[in-house]
Formats: C-alpha cells, sequence, structure tokens
C-alpha cells in the first residue's frame, strides 16, 4: 500500500473532493482525520474510511477559527502521534461582478479559501519539520491562475493559495516538508451545483479524478514539481 502508516488530515472532507481523496488514502492504507462544519457528513465518511479497514477521526471544525484548528490538530496528535499529510480542501464560492460584491462574501471567501489553508497549515507545519518528514496538499483552482468575471472574491483567495503553497514549499523543502497545490477547473461537486445550476455534468471532472491525482502527488512526491501542471484542467 502507498500509504500506509500514514496519517492524514483532510478538511472539508465530508463530501465532494475530500471526501474521494479520503476514501483514496484509506483504500492505500492511511488512517484519517475528517474536518468540516457538518457532523453528519464527516462522520459518514469516516464510517466509510472504518469499512475499509483504517482508522478515522471525524472531528468537526470551522477552519477559519484558529482555536478550532489548533484543537483539531491535537486531538490529532493524541490519537495517532503524528501528521503525516494535510489536505486542505475546504472551501467555498460565491461569485458577484466587483460592483455587487458583498463586503460579507468578500470576507468569507478570504477567510474560508486563504486563511483557512493558512491556519490549518501552521498548526501542522513546526510538527512536521520537527519530524523531517510531511506533505501539504492545498486545493486551489484553475480561477487561482486565471481570473474571470463575476470570481473577484473567489479568484482573490485561490490565487493567495497558490502563492501561499509556494512560500510553504520553499520554507518546508530545508527541513524534508512539501507543499503541492491542485488547481483544477470545473468539478462535479455540491458546491459547483450550487453555483451552476445549467452546468452539463458529463462536461465537468469528477471529485474521484482529483483525488487520483492529490494521491499521486503525497504517494510520489519527488514528481510532484511536475505533476502540478497536469492537474490543471480548462476553465469552462
Amino acid at each position: 500500500m502507498k500509504l500506509e502508516n500514514r496519517v492524514a488530515i483532510v478538511t472539508g472532507g465530508g463530501r465532494g473532493i475530500g471526501r474521494s481523496t479520503a476514501l483514496a488514502f484509506a483504500e492505500e492504507g492511511a488512517d484519517l482525520v475528517l474536518t468540516a462544519r457538518t457532523v453528519s457528513e464527516i462522520e459518514s465518511v469516516a464510517d466509510e474510511v472504518r469499512t475499509l479497514g483504517r482508522q478515522a477521526l471525524a472531528i468537526p471544525t470551522d477552519v477559519t477559527q484558529k482555536s478550532q484548528v489548533d484543537g483539531m490538530v491535537k486531538q490529532t496528535l493524541d490519537t495517532f502521534g503524528k501528521v503525516d499529510i494535510l489536505v486542505n480542501n475546504a472551501g467555498v464560492a460565491i461569485h458577484n461582478p466587483i460592483p455587487k460584491i458583498l463586503e460579507a462574501d468578500w470576507d468569507l471567501n478570504i477567510a474560508v479559501n486563504l486563511k483557512g489553508v493558512f491556519l490549518c497549515t501552521q498548526a501542522v507545519f513546526t510538527h512536521m519539520c520537527e519530524r523531517n518528514s510531511g506533505h501539504i496538499v492545498n486545493v486551489s483552482s484553475v480561477s487561482g491562475k486565471i481570473g474571470h468575471r463575476n470570481g473577484g472574491a473567489y479568484c482573490a483567495a485561490k490565487f493567495g493559495v497558490v502563492g501561499f503553497t509556494e512560500t510553504t514549499n520553499n520554507e518546508g523543502r530545508p527541513h524534508g516538508v512539501k507543499a503541492s497545490v491542485v488547481c483544477p477547473g470545473p468539478v462535479d461537486t455540491k458546491m459547483r451545483r450550487d453555483n451552476h445550476p445549467d452546468d452539463v455534468l458529463e462536461d465537468l471532472t469528477q471529485p474521484e479524478e482529483v483525488a487520483d491525482l492529490i494521491l499521486l502527488l503525497v504517494a510520489q512526491s519527488p514528481r510532484a514539481h511536475i505533476l502540478e501542471t497536469v492537474i490543471r484542467t480548462p476553465l469552462m
């Protein structure tokens, strides 16, 4: 198994890319910590992980709140003793043209999509560096590489994720800690369907496809700098 005896935290782990990533990791031998605000969803995924023979914790967490993030990581360390992988996947998307962006919507996009990545990374970074081992994967978007109409708040946050990932990788590399970013295009998730009800679902990338690529990154980390370009898919 590619991830045998590793411990992975997946934020936004109750559905979509997070759920698919957690199950892909479990199938390769990892134990999982699943976080999200919806308790029923992460508990359901935790049950799926356990049916695959792996351990799982479901920890309700608002990634915008430092105390909750730090508490989640402490509970992980108390239970498993280590964190090998962090997947920062939790996200929101509120789209409006610039004149109609509400300050609250701007703040929410930045808080969940960018601050959450920062808080979760900060909470595990020292631990990983001290162990000289760790991999952080941040789920950005093609909207973090190419700005588009009605995406002011979302694109700003996702561009920030790309930049923060590069800094994390540069600071972590001397200590054996790697950071990678994936930038998928439209993916068939609840968030996408809520924002784009007219999508042709057959044209969308499936969450399992993104999860397979994230697995490839963490299982074959020496090639991760090459794979980042493969993970980008066209903006529709």
